[in-house]
């Protein structure tokens, strides 16, 4: 029955840790490139009503454009760290079902060694995770920072 809880408490983490993270980086994908899409589309249709020059000083206006593009390069590394962190999570857990496993004399093995490999595997999902929050950060400081060249190319 111990068992049984375990394997539902690690199903459980699982889904709540990842709608979590993908509710947490969704907004950096639509801050960065819907700012990218607005002012491009917007840079565009200046250009073709009056040839941009008089409106839109584009060479100012490239450093808004890359500043959202990091932006969205650092939310995809986001993203790719988050996944980390979850098959690491996942090995986490694992690791104390097999602990449980070995306590409960289903399985045979080391318990140091599902002790030491729990701890490995929680050092780096905790690791991977810091620097995926750290991205997404600066993710929403280049958003924000891309807003100043941006406003400075519009006459």
């Amino acid at each position: 029955e111990r068992l049984k809880h375990l394997y539902g408490l690690e199903y459980e983490m699982i889904r709540a840790t990842a709608a979590f993270e993908h509710a947490a980086i969704r907004p950096l994908f639509i801050l960065n490139g819907g700012a990218l899409v607005v002012y491009l589309g917007l840079f565009g249709a200046l250009r073709r009503n009056d040839g941009a020059q008089a409106t839109m000083d584009f060479s100012v206006g490239k450093f808004a454009v890359l500043l959202w593009a990091a932006g969205l390069v650092l939310a995809t590394l986001a993203v790719f760290l988050g996944a980390r962190s979850q098959f690491a999570f996942r090995k986490l857990r694992g690791q104390e079902i097999v602990q449980a496993e070995i306590e409960l004399e289903l399985h045979t093995g080391s318990a140091s060694e599902a002790a030491e490999a729990s701890g490995r595997y929680g050092g780096q999902a905790a690791c991977y995770r810091q620097t995926a929050a750290v991205m997404g950060v600066v993710s929403i400081v280049l958003f924000m920072a891309g807003f100043w060249p941006a406003f400075q190319s519009i006459k």
